[in-house]
Formats: structure tokens, C-alpha cells, sequence
């Protein structure tokens, strides 16, 4: 047992800033000379999952797939009027389309805003005064693109695109779209934990108990769970109170003491979501969040408190033991790591025989960076 405390009680973190490099994905549509069509690309991520945006789900029968449309309509004297408010566009087979078909203006020209997943709630309009009154640009205040997007209502990979000043096509002939290169607004956080080699020859099987990400205390949320998205800058400002903040919690079964969460429970404290899989052995050498079982937050500063527990069994023949390990995540966290949307993280945590030693890379890649080479579906 002495063995055991002194070879599992240590933790080495390492905080790994990485990102996903996207694949752009050209859809085609039908189109006429005087009828509004659109085309969709989307940066996605390398991997697959059910809660990604990406062309598979923005094409999937779900009924918030497709995406969201607002456009603004410049007329020549210089007024504004709508032409779309959240229309819905969804794939038909072999094209994008809409139900409440819209014509080209003959004159002037079209401001295009799009988001996805799709809502029915989403609106857009001006930033709300309580917000707009302390910020330091007031024009920027002023702009009528801002969408209002509480996550804990609805936590997903949310992604936008504006496509300004569109005019109407010059002939029958040409065949010209609205095409949407959507961007990740979130920033999405993951993490997988290994084990030292050594430990596993040794013959150690570790049962990955639970792991929580939380702030002052274990039932204490970290992130601001809401804000205001500018659809014509991509720019975001966060809900200025204390509001909902939410705590994680990952188990090798999605729950916790065997009970589901209400989706209420879910909205006030937070999910909890799965592990890839139960333990490390020789056969396992990585453990990670599952697939659909990521974190995506709005960008914001990096929180008060950013703490991790990581509560495991070990077992060695006869011997057994529950261990738990604990790190402050702000002490290997850059000066502003969640302030830019489309940028994703991974934690990487290993359980080692040495004492604690922190290592920190911050190499950052652009979640919504696109390949120039197109992989049509």
C-alpha cells in the first residue's frame, strides 16, 4: 500500500494549446436569375461527433440543422429594411432551399447574416443598453447584428458567417450565390489523461473514478454561460452579471451514483458528460472525453478559479487503493487563453512515478482554419 500512495498520489499536467485544422466543403444549389440561393462551407473539425456543426450535420435531417438567414436590404436612398429574419435553409437532396422565397432587389444591394444550428428564437438586433452603456466604442454599441446566445439553454458549436454588399445577378445566365464560409464562434475545451509506462508493466489497472472542472469550490461553476454575438464582426460580449455558471463532470458512464440529470439539473449546475473509457491497462492508453462529451464556451477572460479533480482507483493485484488528484489549471494557463472564439484546447494529464513537474506549450491553431483543397460530399 506505501508502494501505491507514493506511485499514484502525484499528477504532471501539461496544457497542450491545440487546434483542429478545418476542410472546406463546397455544397451546390439550383438557382434562377432572380431568386436568392445559397451555397455553405463550413471549417470543421478532423474528427467526427454527434454536436459538431459541420456539413454533415448542417445536411442531416435534424430539426435544427441547416442554418439561420437574416438579410438587410441597403436601398439606394440610404435606408435599411429586412428582407429575411431567421429563415430557415435546409439541404433538399441536391440544394439548399427556403420556404419564404426572396427576390433579388433591382438596385442597391444585400447584407447577409447566418448562425448555426438553427433556432426559431434567435433574433437580431441592437446590443441591450445595461451592456451597451459600458463599453468603451459606442458605435460599435450601436450596431444592429448582435444575436443573444445563453449556452446553458442550448450548449453548441455555434458558428457564423456575414456575406455584405450582394447584388442581383447581371443576366439569366449567371448563376451567382450567397456562399456562407461559416466560422466556430466557441472555444472548445477537452483533455485525455495517460499513464506512466511504468505503471502498467508493474501490472497496475486505473479505474478512472470521475473527473470535475469547477472553480472556488467542487460544486462551483467557472464560465460565464452567456452572451452577445456580432454577427457583422464575430465579435462577443459576455452577460455582465454572476448569473448561471456551470461545473463538469465527466464518469465512465455519463452519470453520476447511476442517476440521469434532469435537463433542468443540467441547466442550473451543469452536465455530466462521458469518459471514452473506464480504466487504463495495458490494453488502454489514454483515456479522453468522449466524442460528443466536449466543453464550448463563449469567449471570455480566463475565470477567477480553474480547478481539476481526477478520482481513480488503483489496482495491483490484491492491493487496492482510491486515490485523488487535484491542480490549479490557472497556474498553467497563457495570460488569455479563452478570449478568441474558434480556438480549441486539449489538457493533457499523465499520472507518473515522478515528483511534480508542470510543462507548458502554448502552440495555437485555428480551429476555423480551412484547407485551400475542397472535398465536395
Amino acid at each position: 500500500m506505501k508502494f501505491l500512495r507514493l506511485a499514484f498520489y502525484v499528477l504532471i499536467a501539461q496544457l497542450v494549446l491545440s487546434g483542429c485544422a478545418g476542410e472546406g466543403v463546397e455544397e451546390t444549389s439550383s438557382s434562377s436569375s432572380s431568386e436568392i440561393n445559397f451555397d455553405a462551407y463550413v471549417g470543421r473539425n478532423a474528427s467526427t461527433r454527434s454536436d459538431v456543426t459541420d456539413m454533415t450535420f448542417l445536411r442531416s435531417g435534424e430539426w435544427n440543422a441547416g442554418f439561420g438567414v437574416f438579410a438587410r436590404y441597403n436601398h439606394i436612398d440610404g435606408t435599411i429594411s429586412s428582407l429575411m429574419d431567421t429563415e430557415h435553409v435546409t439541404w433538399r437532396e441536391n440544394h439548399w432551399g427556403y420556404d419564404h422565397i426572396r427576390f433579388w432587389p433591382s438596385n442597391g444591394n444585400v447584407d447577409f447574416y447566418a448562425f448555426a444550428p438553427y433556432s426559431p428564437q434567435v433574433t437580431m438586433g441592437k446590443l441591450p443598453d445595461y451592456l451597451a452603456d459600458k463599453l468603451v466604442d459606442k458605435t460599435h454599441s450601436k450596431d444592429e447584428t448582435y444575436i443573444n446566445f445563453p449556452s446553458n439553454m442550448s450548449p453548441v458549436d455555434l458558428v457564423w458567417n456575414k456575406q455584405p454588399g450582394k447584388t442581383a445577378p447581371i443576366s439569366p445566365a449567371d448563376s451567382r450565390k450567397v456562399k456562407f464560409k461559416f466560422e466556430h464562434a466557441l472555444v472548445r475545451l477537452g483533455f485525455d489523461i495517460t499513464a506512466n509506462q511504468v505503471l502498467e508493466e508493474k501490472g497496475a489497472v486505473i479505474t478512472v473514478d470521475k473527473v470535475i472542472l469547477y472553480g472556488a469550490n467542487e460544486t462551483s461553476g467557472i464560465f460565464l454561460m452567456g452572451g452577445y454575438l456580432n454577427l457583422n464582426t464575430g465579435n462577443w460580449v459576455p452577460y455582465d452579471n454572476d448569473g448561471i455558471r456551470w461545473f463538469y463532470t465527466w464518469t465512465p458512464t455519463g452519470k453520476v451514483d447511476g442517476k440521469d440529470e434532469t435537463l433542468e439539473e443540467q441547466q442550473k449546475k451543469g452536465p455530466i458528460y462521458k469518459l471514452s473509457a473506464p480504466q487504463l491497462d495495458d490494453k488502454t492508453s489514454s483515456i479522453t472525453n468522449k466524442d460528443d462529451s466536449y466543453i464550448f464556451i463563449i469567449p471570455q477572460p480566463k475565470p477567477a478559479n480553474f480547478k481539476l479533480k481526477i478520482f481513480y482507483t488503483v489496482q495491483q493485484g490484491d492491493l487496492e487503493e482510491k486515490v485523488e488528484v487535484y491542480k490549479d489549471l490557472r497556474k498553467v494557463l497563457p495570460e488569455d487563453p479563452f478570449g478568441v472564439g474558434g480556438k480549441a484546447y486539449t489538457f493533457h494529464f499523465k499520472l507518473s512515478l515522478d515528483p511534480v513537474k508542470f510543462n507548458v506549450t502554448t502552440d495555437v491553431v485555428n480551429w476555423n482554419e480551412v484547407k485551400n483543397e475542397t472535398m465536395p460530399l
